[in-house]
């Protein structure tokens, strides 16, 4: 019969209707377990009946206006919080027994007094809501999950919802170390279907957390891009920060959980340790919801099955199955024995009963030594696989030495690694050794019968004649073998074999092959004859062929940097015979006639590393009007170019002052700058120039970016005040300005370039002080020596720089 839409209507009322009430019974029975657990806790402490418990937590709900379980939590919460097993050290609470709740370890905390005050009514308004609580509401919401979605939602809902949390994922640990999602909750589908299964070398926080066994926090997408750059699309969880805990019960690692929030989220301690405390939990409650006949996917853990150790004692090689044992940050610092196979018998003579248990640092300590644990170590902690060659290995057991040639194979395994390996018997051990070394060496042996169109050889000689991918292994066509030669050296290699054959006993020969692809390789092959007979007729050929294509082509190259080397050293020896005249006529100025009042000295030092002069100079001038031109400068750069710029700087200067008697120093100083602008270089240049006029004893001057002139002064040594001037040849319009200073008999000035107080590895600042203290310094009377005293105490000349000092002492 129809129905129509009231009865629709009432049908789905009555749907809601019931399940609304499923969902309250589901949450009254995670109420009722939070509650039953603080009754139980008020009853023993407080040594009454769970009826005067139950009211204790009554009144303190009517006093504090909060919900039962509120109260039941927060007790909890304060009497026995969670362990998290990352917690710093210092940080675990102090006292009280530890309960089993679950599978998880939570320490009881509090006296029977303390506990008596917080059920007290008058304490009520003192109960705390803390994540110690929220942590038990989360521990009985998610035991009634019954399916890893169904933990990820309660885990949203109940655990991380005071934190913000948008997005929760739950993946798996599978046995080649891939994590597999099983459980989501706000996280899209397209997702979730593109991240089903995470191989372990794919980069991503949940394989961090998983390999290093601690928490991993991404607190930006642009810290996630720079972080993961080989991660393109979309990231499993949406959000801004996210987290990936690994999920442990114990020390055993069962996978990893990533969260996500939509914003900037940073913990603080409290919220770091819930966290931990939350993962150990959801990793217990993960593994039970997996567990057969509920639905999941069976175990995690295959060697705990019949089957899984029956294929693995049919193997004849052994085999042991090693579990990560891990610091509290998740370092990988020893394996542990969880398994061996029937094969298993190590060097020592010792069966997998005996090494069952036991950590490989204490069974194999020559392991430790030689490095072989630490590769062990790398894919426990990494994910990839370890394929080793054939080497010795040796330990001391019972202070017997044990010694053996293993090839070593390890792969990721859950929390581990498994772990097999071949021993060698003496002829595969020499066979092996032989073969690497004729790889190594690019060697191969080979042997003729007289009248045989065959050669044999090691497996190395077809690849070392290009035949590789023709010639059958241990034997070659001898035609072939002949043709695989350069057609020009092949009558060579024809004569070699005649002579051999003729009686001669041992022959060498250098020839060229050509490969398929056309590169040409140089090849030595070194023969001797073995007579068969007493006549001495020869029967057998045999000898080694080798590679010598490296040495052809190094020897080659060193010739070529013979004859730049000898190019490079003569032009070197032009420059520095350019170089040598260059700095005389730095040092040997056109002399002047003598200035009265004024006595000068000069050094001039090219920088220690570096065969390439400067462009420091200076100048000591005598003018018609009887000024003295004084003058010290510095054009930026090294060489031949900085040399000439800086002559025609030093040589304009002279014409510009000798033109005009009545230009200052900074209208020199401004028309030098105009004439370096208008050459259109890319030189710029410094320089104090300063005029000294001997009737007043007066020094007027000026700078372009130059550093200031040091003045010594009865005993005393300061800086000079600088007037504004920026470097010559950085823009036209540039302004100069002049400085006066009156000097005395007996004052010092001391003009300089940067290299005698410039140093790489400190500010100019600094230089500029030290020097100020050797001039201070100085008390004889000579001005050569104060110049050699001042360069003695700075180190000069500099390491980089050329150093050009200028003294002038007034009498």
């Amino acid at each position: 019969m129809p129905h129509d839409d009231s009865d629709s209507a009432v049908l789905q009322a009555t749907v809601d209707r019931l399940r609304a009430e499923a969902e309250g019974y589901r949450q009254a029975m995670r109420t009722r377990a939070v509650i039953e657990q603080a009754k139980g806790l008020l009853t023993e402490r407080l040594s009454c009946t769970p009826d005067q418990a139950f009211g204790h937590l009554v009144r303190l709900s009517q006093d504090s206006n909060r919900k039962l379980v509120q109260i039941a939590a927060g007790l909890l919460g304060i009497a026995a919080p969670p362990g998290a097993e990352d917690d710093p050290p210092g940080l675990a609470h102090a006292g009280g027994p530890a309960a089993q709740e679950n599978g998880h370890t939570l320490r009881v905390h509090g006296d029977p007094q303390s506990l008596r005050r917080l059920g007290h009514p008058e304490r009520s308004r003192s109960v705390p809501s803390s994540f110690a609580a929220r942590y038990h509401l989360a521990a009985a919401a998610l035991a009634s999950a019954e399916s890893p979605d169904a933990l990820a939602a309660l885990l949203n809902e109940v655990a991380l919802a005071p934190l913000g949390v948008a997005a929760t994922v739950l993946a798996l640990l599978e046995p080649d170390g891939a994590l597999r999602l099983v459980g989501s909750d706000g996280v899209p589908a397209h997702q979730l279907s593109q991240w089903q299964r995470i191989p372990p070398q794919t980069s991503v926080p949940l394989t961090e957390a998983a390999q290093r066994g601690a928490t991993v926090w991404v607190h930006s997408r642009e810290e996630f891009a720079v972080r993961y750059p080989d991660l393109t699309g979309e990231d499993l969880i949406p959000g801004r920060t996210v987290c990936a805990l690994p999920l442990r019960t114990g020390e055993r690692l069962v996978g990893a959980m990533k969260l996500g929030w939509p914003g900037e989220f940073t913990p603080d301690r409290a919220a770091t340790r819930y966290l931990s405390a939350v993962a150990r939990l959801c990793a217990a409650e993960l593994l039970r919801v997996l567990e057969p006949g509920r639905g999941g996917t069976g175990p995690v853990l295959p060697t705990g099955e019949p089957w899984f150790r029956a294929v693995l004692d049919a193997l004849l090689d052994p085999v042991l199955i090693l579990t990560a044992v891990r610091e509290p940050d998740g370092r990988v610092t020893d394996l542990r024995v969880d398994h061996a196979n029937a094969a298993t018998v190590d060097m020592a003579g010792r069966t997998g009963t005996d090494v069952i248990g036991r950590r490989v640092t204490e069974l194999y300590p020559g392991m430790v030594a030689s490095g072989a644990f630490r590769n062990l170590l790398d894919v426990a902690a990494t994910g990839t696989p370890y394929e080793g060659r054939a080497e010795q290995f040796i330990e001391v057991v019972g202070g017997t030495l044990h010694a053996s040639t293993m090839t070593l194979h390890a792969t990721p395994f859950l929390d581990g690694v498994l772990v097999s390996w071949r021993t060698h018997d003496e002829q595969e051990r020499r066979e092996s050794q032989l073969a690497q070394a004729q790889h190594l060496a690019g060697l191969g042996t080979w042997s003729w019968e007289h009248g045989a169109d065959r050669l044999t050889c090691s497996g190395n000689v077809p690849r070392l004649l290009g035949l590789d991918g023709d010639a059958d292994p241990g034997a070659l066509d001898l035609e072939q073998a002949i043709g695989a030669v350069a057609e020009d050296d092949r009558p060579a290699v024809r004569t070699l074999a005649g002579e051999l054959l003729a009686g001669h006993p041992r022959a060498t020969l250098e020839f060229r092959i050509v490969r398929p692809d056309g590169v040409v390789r140089n090849l030595r092959a070194m023969a001797e004859a073995v007579p068969a007979r007493a006549d001495g007729e020869v029967l057998n050929i045999r000898g080694v062929v080798q590679d010598v294509s490296a040495w052809r082509r190094t020897e080659d190259e060193l010739s070529r940097a013979r004859s730049r080397l000898a190019e490079q050293r003569r032009r070197n020896t032009a420059e520095r015979q350019a170089f040598r005249a260059l700095q005389h006529a730095l040092v040997d100025l056109p002399a002047g006639a003598p200035t009265e009042h004024l006595e000068t000295a000069a050094r001039y030092r090219p920088a220690e590393t570096g065969s390439q002069i400067g462009g420091d100079w200076y100048d000591v001038l005598p003018l018609p009007d009887g000024t003295v031109l004084i003058t010290v400068g510095d054009v930026a750069g090294h060489g031949l170019q900085a040399a000439a710029r800086m002559t025609q700087l030093r040589y304009a200067l002279r014409g510009m002052a000798f033109g005009e008697s009545e230009a200052g120093p900074a209208r020199l100083l401004g028309r030098l700058n105009r004439m370096l602008c208008h050459l259109r270089g890319d030189s710029i240049a410094t320089a104090v120039c300063g005029r000294f006029h001997p009737r007043t004893r007066g020094l007027t001057w000026a700078r372009a970016g130059h550093p200031p002139p040091v003045l010594a002064r009865e005993g005393a040594a300061g800086l000079l005040g600088l007037p504004a001037g920026p470097a010559l040849g950085v823009t036209p319009d540039a302004h100069y300005e002049t400085a006066v200073l009156p000097l005395a008999s007996g004052d010092t000035v001391l003009l300089f370039t940067d290299g005698l107080v410039e140093r790489r590895d400190e500010d100019l600042g600094r230089g500029l002080a030290r020097l100020v203290k050797a001039v201070d310094e100085y008390r004889a009377d000579g001005i050569e020596g104060f110049l050699d005293h001042v360069m003695r105490r700075l180190g000069a000349p500099g390491g980089h720089d050329d150093t050009c000092l200028l003294a002038v002492r007034v009498h």
